[in-house]
Parts: structure tokens; sequence; C-alpha cells
């Protein structure tokens, strides 16, 4: 058994932290992971001290270091440096203390470099047990095959296949087909969740075995775990005969082994999603390399792209039979990976990233004609919104991106993804569709660029809506009187109309909209009263659109 040294934790963690300096080397003993407490700091001897608020550059880092090889500590983990040369003094501190000074890495956040470490530390004596280096699945894959008797495949917890081994002779249909799709097959997966197989397999600390049963085949089975965490699964299937009779106890030790090989291959994979989401923000905002994106996504450089902007529209009227409308606000997160997966879905190579307003989706590889681009973009777009809407119960406002000839003037097609999704997100107009470009949108667009010059000057104005906003009357009761003076000014004056629009009787209307004119006095009469009232409550409108 390898002891719980540095070196080991390390290995299996090595996707969220790096070592920065080890001056008695990384064979040390860790006997357990500390979140730093600055109120009532003291380490346990052998602990790994994890800095959160400490800034590396500063003397309370060196301080820290100082105290921890008081206290004999093994190491401790800052966030990442950042720019600019190491910190000569820390790694001075770290000297004289005899302990490790390790950083976050740049794409991980606390919880994230945690979580792992703990986990980590629940498997790294098990790291080398099967003499396979370190986030080598096929190989290990392959080793346990021999430990266990059978042909084994290593599966995550959502039923696809990170490795095999390759003993394939004499194996039966279903381990063909979950090989060959890299996942379990859907009917076999809804047949194991509906006689209880999975969920028992996710509770169990052991291994399972179930003998064959008609045309289901034999199959033992282990969940791998760090702590409480399900990493993913073990599955063995017979090859030739019958799977031995201490197939179960040598699952168990398996799973063992397995288990820091699976949480390094699950914090390396998430790293590199990050860094893949991190390549397209930075091409997105104009400042990130389009061939460093291609390299990292497969995206071709060369080729028309364009950029869709989402949003959920949350809180809207007509929303109130929509099934999940009341439920939480769906994160950007959420909204752009149901996205990219419906976009992959349909063969449009997509990778897709949370906004500060909803979602970006950046799709590659379009046809190299113009008009036929946009226009299949535009479909998508439609789908996109329709299929996201029944999925979250909300609304959903897309705007699509201009078709641009190469990866590198993705930007500018976000940027008229991002307009469109302003004027739709704006309109009020019962005809206004859920996607659209810029270009179907001319005269929202061309109101968005008067209140964007108008927003530093009107709010100022103490005019009749700044005095309706302010009005403290019966709870809820100036938001009903903005919405009958709005009403009335969006419907010309025609009070039957804009009661219809509301959806009250024309009698309350009438009171309504003479008590909305008593509060704020403005003259109805008054055509430059009724032109600056209504370009405040398009501004209103327009910083409840803009909100994130």
């Amino acid at each position: 058994m390898v002891e719980r040294t540095l070196r080991a934790v390390v290995a299996v963690g090595e996707a969220v932290v790096e070592v920065g300096v080890a001056p008695v080397g990384l064979d040390v003993v860790v006997a357990g992971l500390e979140v730093f407490d600055r109120a009532e700091f003291g380490a346990d001897p052998g602990g790994l001290v994890v800095a959160v608020g400490v800034d590396p550059r500063s003397a309370a880092a060196v301080a820290l270091v100082r105290a921890a090889g008081r206290d004999g500590a093994a190491g401790v983990v800052f966030r990442e440096e950042g720019a600019g040369p190491p910190n000569a003094a820390l790694r001075e501190a770290a000297a004289e203390a005899g302990v490790a000074v390790l950083f976050r890495r740049s794409w991980a956040d606390w919880a994230q470099l945690i979580g792992t470490l703990r986990a980590g530390l629940a498997v790294a004596e098990e790291a080398e047990a099967a003499n396979v280096p370190l986030g080598d699945l096929d190989a290990l894959a392959e080793a346990l095959a021999a430990l266990v008797g059978g042909a084994v495949t290593i599966e995550s917890p959502d039923s696809r296949v990170l490795a095999y081994s390759s003993n394939n002779r004499d194996v039966d249909d279903i381990r063909r087909s979950t090989i060959l799709g890299r996942r379990v097959p859907p009917e076999r997966r809804a047949a194991m969740r509906e006689d209880g197989f999975l969920a028992l397999l996710r509770r169990s600390s052991g291994a399972l075995h179930r003998r064959a049963d008609g045309v289901v085949p034999e199959r033992a089975a282990v969940a791998v775990r760090a702590g409480e965490e399900v990493l993913g699964s073990l599955w063995v299937a017979p090859t030739g005969a019958p799977l031995p009779p201490t197939v179960a106890e040598a699952l168990r030790a398996a799973a063992r082994i397995a288990a820091p090989h699976l949480l390094h291959d699950q914090a390396r994979r998430a790293g590199q999603r990050e860094l893949v989401l991190e390549a397209v923000r930075a091409l997105l905002e104009g400042h990130g390399s389009a061939d460093v994106l291609a390299a990292r996504t497969g995206l071709p450089p060369a080729e028309p792209c364009a950029v869709l902007a989402l949003a959920v529209v949350e809180g809207m009227e007509g929303t109130e039979g929509m099934e999940g409308a009341e439920g939480a606000p769906v994160s950007g997160g959420r909204l752009a990976r149901s996205a990219r997966a419906r976009c992959a879905r349909r063969g449009h190579p997509a990778v897709a990233v949370a906004a500060e307003r909803g979602a970006r989706v950046l799709l590659g590889g379009l046809e190299s004609d113009p008009a036929r681009a946009a226009a299949r973009l535009s479909r998508l777009a439609d789908a996109l919104a329709r299929e996201l809407a029944a999925e979250f119960g909300r609304p959903v406002r897309i705007g699509v991106g201009e078709v641009r000839p190469a990866l590198d003037l993705a930007p500018d097609s976000a940027r008229t993804a991002d307009l469109a999704l302003r004027a739709l997100r704006l309109g009020r107009s019962p005809r206004t569709q859920p996607a659209a470009r810029v270009g179907e949108l001319a005269d929202t667009v061309a109101l968005l660029n008067v209140l964007d010059a108008l927003k530093e000057r009107l709010p100022a104005v103490d005019g009749s809506v700044a005095r309706l906003v302010a009005y403290r009357g019966r709870p809820g009761e100036s938001a009903v009187l903005l919405d009958t003076l709005r009403a009335f000014l969006e419907h010309a004056g025609d009070g039957a109309r804009a009661a219809a629009a509301l959806g009250v009787p024309a009698s309350t209307f009438r009171y309504r909209k003479q008590k909305a004119e008593r509060v704020c006095g403005i003259d109805l009469d008054d055509p430059d009263a009724r032109l600056l009232a209504h370009l405040q409550l398009r501004l209103l409108a327009l910083e409840a659109a803009d909100r994130p």
C-alpha cells in the first residue's frame, strides 16, 4: 500500500493544484485537509492547509507559511499566483519552515479544489496499486480485467464509456453495442433503471453480481467512490465462460484501485472544459485567439461561423400556465449546456458559454453560401427557442448574429447577436418573434440607440414617470399605475384597447388612469408630456431588459 503522501495527493489532484516549492520533497505524509481560519488558526501535524482569502503575495501569506511550519503542517495551498515574478519572500519562508507551498490552478474555484483534495486524500494510498500511470484509463482497464477475470468496462456516472479492456472474444451484443456507441444503450439503461439495479449499484458499498437471465447476459458491477462521491462504475462481462466466484471480492479491490484514476480523470476533464470555455469567452469578447479556440474545440478556423445570444425571460406575462414557470431562475450555465446539446444533436458543431444575461452559442463550420447559412441559422434559432421554452417553462429569446466568413470574426457576430437579443427583450409587440436578427428588428434597434443616448439625462428629469415610481400608496399600487399609464400611451389614448390589453374592465381602467394623472400630475392632452412619459417608460423597460 502506498502512504497518503503529498506526492500521491498532488498526483490525484494535479488538474486543480500545482506545486510551487517543496523544500523537503513530496514524500511527506499528509494527515488531513484544513481550511485556514484567520481567527483561530492552528495546523495539525501533517495537515494540508487551504489558505482561502490569503493573497499569496502578501505579508500575511508569509506569516501563515511560517506558522504552518511551527505546527508541523505538510503544506499550504494558496490561490493562483497570477501575473508577475514569483513571490520570493513566500518561497524563502517555505524553505525556512520546511513547508510545501502549492497553488490552485486558475480555472478551479475553492469548492472544486477542496472537493478534489478531500476525495484525493480518501483514495491517494491506492494511486499506484495497479502499477498503471495515473489517469491512463485504457491501461487500467486491462490491468483490472486480469485482476477480476473478465472483460472490464469503466463508465462515468451517466453511463458513458471511459475505457474498456481489449479482450473482446466471445463478448455479448450488449457489451459490443456499449463499446461501439461509447455509452450504455438507452433501452438497456432504461431497463436497469426500472428494475432498480442502477439505484442499488449507487447505494451499495460492495459489488453486485447478476446471473444471466434470458436475453440479459451475466454481469458484475461496482460503484467507484471517493468518500461519498460516486466517480463512476466498473462492469465485468464474461469472456467464453461464466465469471469466477471470486469476481465480487476482486471487484471491490478493483474499485479501490480505480478511484484515484477516475478522480484524476474527472478533474482533468473539468480543467479541459474550463480551458475551452475561457477560450470561447476571450474570443467573443474580442481579445482571444481563433487558432487557440480551434485547436481546443475542433471548430474550423477558416469556415463561416455565427453566434446566438440566448436569454430566458423571467417573470414575463403569459408564463403563468407554463410548466415550471414558478421554479428558480434558469442559470446561464444550464441554458448554455442545454443549447449546446441540442445543437450537437442536430449535427451543428458548437460551443456554448454562460453570459451576463443568459448564454452565448458559437457555431462553426457553417455553409459557405451566406444566404443559405443565414437561413439555416434562423431555423435553428427558432427551433431552439421553442424547445428551450418547453424545457424551462419560460419564454426564451434568441438574438441571431450575422454569419461571418471565419472564426476570428466571431466577435462581430457576437456583437450583432447581443444587440438583437436586447431588442427582443425590449420589444413589447405581440408580433415579436422569439428569435430574430438585427435587420428584422430595425425599429426597436433604432429605439435602443435613442434610449442609450438619453438614459444618462432622462432619469434625472423630475417628470411624471419619476413621480409615479416614487409614489408610496398601497403595496404594488405604483407598479399598477405605471402599467396603466404605459397601456394608455401604447394604445394611442384608446382606453378600451388599453383596458383589454391589461385584462381589466373599462371602468377599472378609467379609475386607475385618473388616479395616475392625479399622482404624477401629467397632462395627457399635452403631446410633449406624452412623449417624455413614453420615453421614460421605455427607459424603465430597457433597464429591466438589460438586467442580468
